[in-house]
């Protein structure tokens, strides 16, 4: 089963990205009686990832290291159209933007909350709901001013509240698209995840790509395409150019701290 892929925008606006035309039928919402289905959901997305499905996320610098958690409660249901499964329903979701983060490793909020508070990293929160047209959520909202220890208490009880009073609303849910299949990426093959993360490893390095192709251990044709296309998309088409120190600084943003344990772009 392909799996989901959460978004913020509506059938015509999914389809539109995905470059399906007007033939692609769309999906018929059910009823607010329809959604027979609760979950919860967590992802961890990249900032751009994020904004291009929908979610809106701001201006942040490109030179800071950051990560998008986002997490939620969903009442729902999947309705299938044509080759793809669109799940509509009501959902309140918070999505948490990390910046100037120290070090690697899994971030849940509970971490995201220390790092703040100990490390400097700094962090934005804001609440999306969608299938809700009640209007008596404007008390309800968390007031904060930072995203320490203390406050994240009190940002998951003030999120707890609202949970309660959405879902159990029935007469105020209009559902509303909630995730897809449309927008789900297709998973790369070996040859291409090698090849792109050899790249930004030769990126990071400042290596050009003509080095890091003479470099590369390997003859595949797929792992050295995809080491160009990685080039061609951060650094420009010219195989002689070396990467400056903002595209090696994207570089290892993009590599969230895995490091090869190889040197091969010396000398």
């Amino acid at each position: 089963m392909t799996a989901m892929t959460p978004v913020n925008m509506s059938v015509g606006d999914v389809h539109a990205v995905a470059g399906l035309g007007d033939d692609v039928p769309a999906p018929i919402a059910p009823t607010a009686d329809d959604l027979d289905n609760w979950s919860q959901e967590a992802y961890s997305l990249s900032v751009s990832a994020a904004a291009t499905l929908g979610f809106p996320l701001g201006n942040i610098s490109a030179s800071l290291q950051r990560d998008a958690l986002m997490f939620g409660s969903l009442r729902w249901k999947d309705v299938a159209s044509g080759e793809h499964t669109y799940r509509f329903g009501v959902a309140l979701r918070a999505i948490v933007v990390i910046s100037d983060i120290k070090g690697s490793g899994a971030l849940t909020l509970p971490v995201v909350a220390a790092k703040v508070e100990l490390e400097g990293a700094r962090a934005s929160a804001q609440l999306l709901v969608r299938g809700y047209k009640g209007d008596t959520l404007g008390g309800m909202l968390p007031a904060w001013q930072t995203f320490g220890v203390d406050s994240y208490g009190q940002y998951m009880t003030a999120i707890s509240a609202l949970q309660k009073q959405i879902m159990a609303d029935a007469g105020n849910i209009q559902p509303e698209l909630l995730a897809t299949t449309v927008l789900t990426p297709t998973v790369p093959g070996p040859g291409v995840a090698v090849g792109t993360v050899y790249a930004l490893h030769a990126i990071a390095a400042g290596a050009t790509l003509a080095h890091a192709l003479d470099k590369l251990p390997t003859d595949d044709s797929g792992i050295a395409e995809a080491v160009k296309e990685q080039y061609q998309a951060t650094v420009g088409t010219d195989s002689r150019a070396a990467p400056d120190p903002q595209h090696q600084q994207d570089a290892r943003d993009q590599l969230h701290g895995f490091h090869v344990s190889r040197s091969w772009f010396r000398g």
